[in-house]
């Protein structure tokens, strides 16, 4: 048991379970049993389990991955598992995350990173330089393929699937002549003897992040960060963190032709980035150093590789031969940016052109749905609750649609609420007439209405995302109800958003204003444009709510707010037109 104390509020907490969610394959459980041991040495007094499941990923192995979607499909489930606190810790290889992780979580423990290189495995053949014309060499990674197609054009490069057992045994069964794999993969499973060839990065450089383990938390739990914090090694951060800026400017995926290496050479971290394409018929490399040790400096290293890759050509390769110009403000119009879903912008962009402004449509972040077990029978079985609660649009939709898939249906018995006005508006196009709150919006506006004073008896549903505030439902639990929750989707940071705002300064000069109509939409502005805060110092911030802004505040923000009387389009806009009528944040 291990005994925790807040420095800050001076209370003290117990914790004496730590739950590790892990993918069940070979290599996923062998790294979760590594952090396992490592934690328990640390802390012998508490006790740490592994939880294992399998992922989207794992079950669909008969597709390439560029197909399905990327190596995000082998996170997802994971996450939700720690976003609904049933575990505490995720254990993953750092090469198969995504840039943006679902709000709320984050990487909160780099540990020392492995041999970082990829390694040839065949049974008649001891490299690369060996293997005749026409060899199969199998491999999913769009990364080597090109680059070594740029190296071996008479080579031929076929897909490959699984985990390494599987990868291996179709080796064996003459599938492939020769097959790639990361060679920390093959040295934690004691496959060491396989390998031929330990290919150097001059050859093929690494995936961002290849040989490290990360461990992912909830970015608010203090007490477990706290107990992972020895494993956390500070060079390999460093590394990590010069990688993956690179493949966040280049929006970059795990499946993407996008090699990235750092490391310390002679007192310097030296960052290489390449990008290739995928017949093997150009490699654009990138090779810079910096003096500074730090995670600041190594973040920006990564980011001038990433340029650099950038003006050499990669965005043409990257985005299959079209280059991507952004739209230039030729008319002299100040800018206006709009970060709401395009899907639910309606006709904003035309009222802005009417006011004489241009506005910049620019999302800061990104709904992706959730479907599982748990989802299905609770929509399979809508007639045990007596009310349900849509959160938001995007709850909407897609509660929805799965009630739908699911052929079931909402009792005319069943009493339906929204957060506000505009989820009701929503709502209504589905045909169902929800009880909202006459003034305000959110958790608390709802709250207060006078029907839901007492909920004894009450069983409610709260249809809504992952990770959302968990105060309200221990209201309506106090007010004597009981209460579940359906997650629907996970919000995550807008891939190449950080990329997106940048262009965007760099071609204009006056942002009048910024619409913000959530908490986590202010959250994810605030990170992607904390360096540059000083271009905002005259711009208008126009929130939804008051608790908006003041998240806005805490991230950062030191110029005007205007709150509007509520998230809408409608009220935001009058907002912004007649500030007069607002309440500036303090």
């Amino acid at each position: 048991m291990i005994t925790y104390v807040d420095q800050k509020f001076y209370t003290i907490k117990i914790m004496s379970l730590l739950r590790i969610a892990t993918r069940n394959s070979p290599l996923a459980l062998w790294q979760a049993n590594f952090v396992k041991q490592k934690l328990e040495h640390e802390h012998p007094d508490m006790e740490v389990v592994i939880v294992s499941m399998t992922t989207e990923g794992d079950q669909l192995i008969d597709r390439s991955l560029s197909e399905v979607g990327g190596k995000a499909l082998f996170l997802k489930e994971l996450e939700v598992s720690l976003l609904n606190n049933e575990t505490d810790i995720a254990v993953h290889s750092m090469k198969d995350v995504p840039v943006s992780l679902p709000q709320g979580l984050g990487i909160a423990v780099v540990c020392e990173r492995a041999d970082p290189r990829d390694a040839l495995v065949s049974n008649n053949y001891q490299n690369l330089y060996a293997l005749p014309d026409g060899a199969k060499v199998g491999t999913s990674s769009q990364r080597r393929i090109a680059q070594l197609k740029n190296a071996f054009p008479q080579l031929e490069f076929v897909e490959l699937r699984g985990n390494v057992n599987t990868r291996l045994a179709r080796l064996d069964d003459g599938d492939c002549d020769a097959i790639i794999l990361a060679a920390a993969g093959l040295i934690r499973l004691g496959f060491i003897h396989r390998i031929k060839q330990f290919i150097t990065p001059e050859l093929c450089l690494p995936a961002v992040g290849q040989g490290t383990i990360g461990i992912e938390c909830r970015s608010d739990d203090d007490v477990t960060k706290s107990l992972i914090r020895p494993l956390h090694c500070r060079e390999s951060a460093l590394y990590l963190s010069a990688e993956r800026a690179m493949n966040a400017v280049l929006d970059g995926g795990c499946q993407s032709p996008i090699g990235g290496y750092a490391e310390v050479v002679k007192g310097k971290v030296r960052m290489r980035g390449m990008v290739g394409k995928l017949d093997g018929s150009r490699i654009i490399i990138s090779n810079m150093t910096s003096e500074n040790l730090s995670e600041a400096h190594a973040k920006r290293l990564g980011q001038k590789v990433a340029s650099d890759l950038i003006q050499q050509g990669a965005g043409k390769i990257l985005n299959g031969g079209v280059v991507k110009k952004p739209s230039v403000n030729s008319s002299g119009k100040p800018v206006v940016i709009l970060t709401r879903q395009a899907k639910f912008l309606g006709n904003m962009a035309s009222i802005l052109e009417t006011l004489g402004f241009q506005s910049m449509a620019i999302e800061t972040q990104q709904i992706e749905p959730v479907f599982n077990e748990k989802l299905l029978r609770l929509f399979r079985n809508l007639d045990r609750f007596t009310d349900i609660v849509f959160v938001s649009r995007n709850a909407i939709e897609l509660g929805m649609s799965m009630i739908q898939q699911q052929q079931s249906s909402i009792s005319t018995s069943t009493r339906v609420m929204a957060v506000g006005a505009e989820t009701a508006k929503h709502l209504y196009k589905y045909g169902i007439d929800a009880l909202f709150p006459d003034h305000g919006t959110g958790a608390d506006a709802l709250l207060s209405v006078n029907q839901l004073s007492d909920l004894t008896a009450r069983n409610i549903l709260v249809v809504r995302g992952a990770g959302g505030i968990e105060w309200p439902a221990e209201e309506m639990r106090n007010r004597g109800a009981e209460v579940e929750h359906a997650d629907v989707y996970i919000q995550k940071l807008a891939s190449g958003g950080r990329e997106r705002f940048d262009r965007m300064l760099t071609e204009h000069n006056q942002i009048h204003g910024v619409f913000l109509h959530s908490a986590t939409s202010a959250t994810n502005f605030m990170h992607f444009v904390k360096h540059d805060l000083e271009r905002f110092e005259d711009t208008i911030l126009v929130v939804g709510s008051e608790r908006i802004g003041a998240v806005a505040r805490k991230k950062g923000w030191q110029g005007n707010i205007r709150v509007a009387q509520s998230p809408s389009n409608k009220h935001m806009m009058i907002t912004f037109s007649d500030s007069t009528t607002a309440k500036p944040v303090s």
